[in-house]
């Protein structure tokens, strides 16, 4: 019997060892940038900093969705020169309920192709594929991580189109540029759960700061999104 129970115990060690074992940089890179074909539904948090030499302006969008069938609860918050300004928008397929401030709600129809959000998580798989032959690799700690600090055009024009990135000028030289990125995977499904990115721009025109950082949550695990009976009274 205490043979038995050995050979039990050591077959356990085993199999916790290979559990705890953390997968191979190619493993992860494969299992990330497919995904995106697993996720319908996910709550994300963006927030995106700019500042320069006249103002400071920060942006934040904390959204629930569901992609098939559509659906969208996006509560958006810009701050800027000491005001703020809160818009709140509920989508179901094609119909949209919008609320700026304290007005009343507004409905709308989607236009035909327009994306639920942007940019999706697809888009930050993508951007990610684009930049992944430039970073590090670090599987210590709860996440894998990918990281980079440096600049190469490759990679600021990775972020520019997603993120909506617009410095101003098409003229500025790649050494007057700094950047840095880090995604944060996680071990047990492989789902991007932070990512942050800076860039960093210096000249004779003066200074540009650019910082972008998004958390995902509950993927695959949204509640029912419906429009609040609130909204479609008001706006009928």
């Amino acid at each position: 019997m205490k043979k038995i129970g050995s050979l039990l115990a050591i077959s356990l060690l085993f199999f916790l060892i290979a559990c705890s074992q953390d997968a191979s940089e190619e493993e992860v890179i494969e299992n990330v940038l497919s995904s995106h074909r697993d996720v319908n539904q996910y709550a994300a948090d963006f927030n995106i900093d700019t500042s320069d030499l006249t103002r400071t302006t920060s942006y934040n969008i904390e959204v629930n969705l569901t992609e098939e069938p559509a659906a969208l609860h996006q509560i958006s918050t810009m701050e800027a020169d000491g005001e703020e300004t809160t818009i709140e928008t509920y989508r179901v397929d094609n119909e949209m309920y919008t609320q700026e401030a304290d007005n009343p709600w507004v409905k709308s129809e989607a236009e035909e192709g327009e994306p639920l959000f942007t940019p999706s998580y697809r888009d930050v798989v993508s951007v990610m594929e684009n930049v992944i032959d430039y970073a590090e690799f670090d599987s210590e700690g709860g996440t894998y991580t990918f990281s980079y600090d440096g600049f190469e055009r490759d990679i600021y024009e990775a972020f520019e189109e997603p993120f909506n990135i617009l410095l101003g000028g098409s003229d500025i030289a790649d050494e007057d540029m700094s950047l840095n990125f880090v995604f944060e995977v996680d071990k047990s499904d492989y789902y991007i759960e932070n990512l942050e990115y800076n860039l960093s721009v210096e000249n004779e025109t003066g200074n540009v700061e650019i910082n972008i950082q998004v958390n995902y949550d509950d993927i695959n695990n949204i509640d029912d999104i419906e429009v609040p009976d609130e909204a479609i009274e008001e706006a009928s």
